[in-house]
């Protein structure tokens, strides 16, 4: 059984999903608080929010927080490694999830949650 098969739903989205996220370095000259968050994986503690994407190589650029707002930052994030991370909370091994509910928002907003 495959990991999308144990999730119950595709980790990457539709194709048109990804096809409105900005390209890498597209929204480089944007003030952090306005670029827009077009998606968001989580498990436990950790959140990735994406706002920039090489759709051909699924490389994205976006805001890391592993679970220490202190560490958080922006960078750079392998989606089909991400997708293959399994981690294991109080020995109970989950996969890393795609925000199905997740609705494109400015960075402002997603850290004033």
């Amino acid at each position: 059984m495959t990991p999308d098969e144990l999730r119950g739903h595709d980790w990457f989205p539709a194709q048109d999903v990804l096809g409105g996220v900005p390209a890498l370095y597209a929204t480089e000259n944007t003030k952090p608080a306005d670029t827009i968050i077009h998606l968001h994986y989580f498990v436990g503690a950790c959140d990735w929010w994406i706002a920039e994407l090489d759709a051909d190589r699924r490389i994205a650029f976006g805001y890391a927080n592993l679970g220490d707002p202190h560490g958080a930052e922006w960078g750079y994030t392998d989606l089909h490694e991400l997708r293959a991370l399994l981690v294991r909370p109080q020995g109970i091994a989950r996969w890393v999830e795609r925000d199905l509910s997740w609705t494109p928002r400015p960075f402002a907003q997603v850290v004033a949650r």
